[in-house]
């Protein structure tokens, strides 16, 4: 999916929900929150932990603004070579990763519990932080550097929400995180270009004003 078709689209989505519910006045309309991030990387049995924020902005009752950046101070992707002749080799990629997603939340809002989807466009970013290589192909995979790019990001999923007050929100999140790899870098893609779907869960605290 292109980001020149995904971002215009919310925005389009967006604008149409904004000018009735700009009228409306009595609740909060603003929300700050931290949260935690778990991200399970394709093809990957290791699962990244990362910390963030999140700002919302209330169109109505049912519709959002749903802003969010999340930074991964260890993410960490694991791959096993594997030559014809038996030979193999497990190298460790060390990374950080920062993202920044911005979109749609929409659903049902009761007075102690909500449930809503979410369309989350963004961009995702990897810093290397090394190599780490235990085989007999080591010397073959190390010669070979990573080279990461920024990459667009699209946030697919839906949240439960609770409200234990009238200004107190805690959430939980769970999504699909699609990753349009571009970098000369795991995960391997045909050609350097591929799609990738991660599995991301969150939980987080948030305060409306």
């Amino acid at each position: 999916m292109s980001a020149r078709f995904v971002v215009p689209s919310v925005a389009l989505l967006l604008a149409s929900v904004a000018a009735p519910a700009l009228a409306q006045s009595g609740r909060p309309t603003f929300e700050v929150a931290g949260q935690a991030t778990f991200l399970k990387l394709n093809d990957s049995d290791s699962t990244n932990t990362g910390i963030g924020g999140r700002f919302l902005w209330d169109f109505s009752r049912w519709v959002s603004a749903d802003m969010e950046l999340s930074y991964f101070p260890k993410d960490t992707f694991e791959q096993i070579l594997q030559s014809s002749t038996l030979e193999s080799a497990r190298v460790t990629y060390e990374r950080r990763r920062t993202h920044v997603l911005a979109g749609v939340k929409a659903g049902y809002r009761g007075d102690r519990f909500g449930v809503f989807g979410k369309v989350r466009p963004g961009f995702t970013h990897l810093t290397d932080e090394g190599m780490d290589c235990s085989g007999a192909l080591c010397a073959l995979a190390l010669f070979v550097r990573p080279e990461y790019r920024t990459e667009f990001a699209l946030d697919l999923g839906g949240m439960v929400e609770f409200y234990p007050s009238r200004r107190l929100v805690a959430r939980l999140d769970l999504g699909d995180e699609m990753i349009r790899h571009r970098s000369t870098a795991v995960p391997p893609c045909v050609n350097g270009d591929c799609t990738s779907h991660n599995f991301t869960s969150r939980l987080g605290v948030g305060l409306k004003f």
